[in-house]
């Protein structure tokens, strides 16, 4: 999926979980921003070409959608989270496991046990094409009435 997707996928899912766990603002910027971060696997990838000091080698070392598309790198990175940070490893994993599970839809999909066997997780969606941008759309239209009911409805 794109960066744009992603970002709204993630949105949608901090606005969604916004009064259930009781959260902040500052709870949501780390859902959205750890949604992009998964893709520093990829050198052109919007993260990629920010810090492609850090891309370049991660994806000669790993490959893109490897290991950071992976169940284990989302345990182990919410597990340093959890250890340095307490309770912020919370919107950590929903991010990163938003961004895994969107993929999980496309037609290149991601092995979710990567190093250690293959379950891959296959879909119909082709990156950047029609279907990529309906499912766009629709995140963009639900994130704008769930801010308006969050944050600008009467109560």
């Amino acid at each position: 999926m794109l960066f744009r997707t992603h970002f709204a996928f993630a949105l949608f899912l901090g606005l969604l979980f916004f009064n259930y766990f009781k959260w902040n603002k500052y709870f949501i910027i780390l859902i959205v921003l750890s949604s992009c971060i998964v893709d520093i696997d990829h050198p052109r990838s919007r993260i990629g070409k920010k810090f492609p000091l850090i891309a370049y080698p991660i994806n000669f070392i790993f490959g893109h959608r490897k290991f950071f598309h992976s169940l284990f790198a989302l345990i182990i990175a919410s597990l340093i989270i959890w250890n340095f940070f307490g309770e912020w490893w919370k919107p950590f994993f929903l991010g990163y496991f938003s961004h895994i599970l969107l993929d999980g839809f496309t037609v290149q999909g991601v092995n979710i046990i990567y190093p250690f066997g293959k379950l891959e997780l296959k879909g119909f969606i082709e990156v950047g094409k029609f279907t990529e941008m309906i499912l766009f759309i629709i995140f963009v239209i639900v994130d704008l009435i769930l801010l308006y009911k969050l944050f600008f409805a009467p109560s």
